[in-house]
């Protein structure tokens, strides 16, 4: 019988993992591990899929994150500690976007902050998307607006997202300004 070493992933976790590949799965993993949803903890989460998350103090300004994998086949988030908490955590979704759907294509992913808006890349804009629903489920959301939350601090605040990201999201849902 093989040891498991602290802080490793065992086989059969670890293919479950490899099945990982929505918000929505990623939501039940969290949810299985006892893992805060709302807001979600990004950083207990990535650390329980295996993944390093360091609090990078050497970034430029205008890199939140970068996700990469090391010469021993580990997974690190970088995560830029001069930015807002709630930006550090919308990075660790987004690079955990890029884990689930494009860790197999690339080694390294590099975020940068002010590309919010306007994507630069197709994984880029599917990382951020990725994001958006894994802090902001569109249910969750639905949820907020049905019980007449509508104030955007509000709303912000219970999902731990700046108001931009808030109301870039309502945008996607469809959402007008005078929803929220």
């Amino acid at each position: 019988m093989g040891m498991i070493r602290k802080g490793t992933i065992g086989f059969q976790n670890r293919t479950r993992l490899e099945t990982i590949d929505t918000p929505a799965k990623l939501l039940n993993f969290a949810r299985s591990n006892n893992i805060r949803t709302l807001p979600l903890n990004t950083k207990y989460l990535a650390v329980k899929l295996g993944i390093q998350v360091i609090d990078a103090p050497d970034l430029k300004d205008d890199v939140s994150g970068i996700l990469e994998k090391d010469e021993n086949d580990h997974w690190i988030i970088r995560v830029n500690i001069k930015h807002h908490p709630n930006r550090r955590r919308y990075t660790i979704a987004h690079e955990l976007g890029h884990y689930c759907l494009h860790k197999h294509q690339e080694k390294f992913f590099e975020c940068e902050s002010f590309f919010r808006g306007r994507d630069r890349t197709r994984t880029e804009t599917q990382a951020n998307r990725f994001a958006d629903e894994l802090l902001m489920p569109k249910k969750v959301f639905q949820r907020f607006l049905n019980a007449n939350i509508t104030d955007v601090e509000t709303l912000a605040q219970r999902f731990g997202v700046s108001t931009l990201a808030l109301r870039i999201r309502a945008k996607e849902l469809g959402y007008r300004e005078s929803d929220i």
